[in-house]
């Protein structure tokens, strides 16, 4: 029963945690292309090359990581948990100032942008990284792993929802009485709630340690761990669905605050719209538990379709229709919240087969995998969204854009998430670690681990 009352403890703890550093996150991510379009007056191209040098470089550090993780000591306060700590710091300082506009030139303005970009990027690698790396140590049980899986992106995508859902009227409220502050001073109450919640995590989080991760000789070098890697054959399926997802979604949301505000010319519907998307994640989460008995290969190829029907209503209605519009983002959010969910527990499955395989434990470095290549896909699509806006004639700090660039704004929204649901539902038939499968793997390996303790005590008792 305490062992029960101490998980449920923890799943609030990640839950509450989780949302509080991500909220900062999806603040910048969904405002940083329109505050450095119309606040510091930078051209799309220059910030779609911003963001994709950043999320190129972040997304190499997220490996590297991933290796200091693997290869941290672990001390009192824990192996995972100071990044997870630092991360959180990191996430609140750079989040306030990426969004101070500096008394610069329009190169010291670049050069801010990058810094700060960087920085947030980097923290939220920390973050993120220890905290699915320290997932599978609070509990061993599949099924709880899945539910682990499910309240991380409860925590994401509930603290999105409020965030989309304020952070407009915020700016709005403050760009009365400081236009150029408006965004800093929202950004500034978004960090501090959001900090003082991922402090929670941090203290009701237990570690546990096994006795591989304690031993500090059996931690792996970086060559050995990039060489289990290159021989994790269902790990590189999952890795390459991750980036041309990552791509898709990078010029979706970056591309829908501008959408709403130049092509529906509505700004005051974007607290609406926004969170929707976030709202059909958060019922992924939520959905999540009560599916986990379900394979996880037939459930990511039912997200991916769910991610086609929204698409599609959106393409065949024009956003003629508000609540159309609602419902096909409402479904995007639903199929990748879903795949999202389960995309990290198959991460789990291809550490556990590497390590059987390979016999080389990097954890980390498999669960870094998520947000490089999320993040590399971030960067191409949001580079590539702004040469696309650059080419469709979207004019920087105006308040009416042109026919073509507002056509640009829907198509760049919409278009390359479809190719990519078509392409990822086809790759998943090759994936082939079934949950079936994994448990087989699961109870070698207990069976393997029983063996071992036996083996271990029988030479002690010798030794006596």
């Amino acid at each position: 029963m305490d062992n029960r009352k101490s998980l449920t403890t923890q799943k609030f703890g990640l839950l509450i945690g989780t949302g509080g550093s991500t909220a900062i996150y999806a603040f910048t991510t969904a405002f940083a292309m329109l505050f450095f379009t119309s606040v510091m007056g930078l051209s799309p191209a220059v910030v779609g090359t911003i963001m994709l040098v950043s999320k190129v470089w972040d997304a190499i550090n997220d490996p590297l990581c991933g290796v200091l993780i693997d290869r941290t000591p672990t001390r009192k306060f824990g192996q995972i948990k100071p990044w997870i700590f630092f991360g959180a710091i990191g996430i609140a300082v750079f989040g306030v100032l990426m969004f101070v506009v500096p008394g610069f030139g329009n190169t010291g303005k670049v050069v801010w942008s990058l810094i700060m970009y960087n920085g947030i990027g980097m923290a939220f690698t920390a973050f993120v990284i220890g905290l699915v790396t320290i997932m599978p140590r609070i509990t061993n049980i599949q099924i709880e792993r899945v539910s682990l899986s499910a309240y991380f992106f409860i925590g994401q995508t509930l603290s999105a929802i409020i965030v989309t859902a304020i952070a407009m009227p915020l700016i709005t409220h403050f760009s009365a009485s400081s236009p150029v502050n408006a965004y800093w001073n929202t950004a500034l109450i978004i960090c501090a709630v959001g900090l003082a919640l991922t402090m929670i995590l941090i203290f009701v989080v237990k570690e546990r340690v096994s006795a591989e991760n304690k031993d500090e000789s059996s931690k792996p070098l970086l060559k050995d761990s990039l060489v289990s890697i290159l021989h994790n054959k269902p790990f590189l399926l999952v890795a390459l669905i991750c980036l041309i997802n990552g791509i898709a979604l990078g010029m979706h949301n970056s591309s829908l605050a501008q959408y709403i505000v130049f092509g529906l010319k509505n700004p005051e519907i974007s607290s609406l719209i926004m969170p929707i998307i976030y709202v059909g994640a958060f019922l992924a989460g939520l959905l999540a538990k009560p599916l986990a008995r379900l394979d996880k290969v037939r459930m990511t190829k039912i997200s991916f379709i769910i991610v086609l029907v929204g698409i599609l209503l959106r393409l065949i209605t024009k956003d003629a229709f508000l609540p159309l519009m609602i419902g096909g983002e409402f479904a995007i959010g639903l199929g990748s919240g879903l795949f999202n969910v389960y995309m990290v527990a198959m991460l789990f499955d291809t550490a556990e087969y590497g390590y059987r395989k390979t016999g080389v434990q990097n954890n980390a470095l498999i669960m870094s995998s998520m947000t490089f290549q999320l993040k590399i896909g971030q960067g191409v699509g949001a580079a590539l969204m702004g040469f696309w806006l650059e080419l469709g004639g979207y004019i920087s700090t105006a308040t009416e854009q042109p026919e073509s660039a507002v056509k640009a704004l829907f198509d760049v929204n919409l278009i390359p998430f479809l190719a990519v649901a078509i392409i990822s539902f086809i790759l998943m038939y090759f994936y082939k670690l079934s949950d079936s499968r994994m448990t087989k793997i699961m109870d070698e390996r207990s069976s393997a681990e029983t063996e071992n303790t036996e083996v271990e005590n029988a030479k002690a008792e010798n030794n006596d």
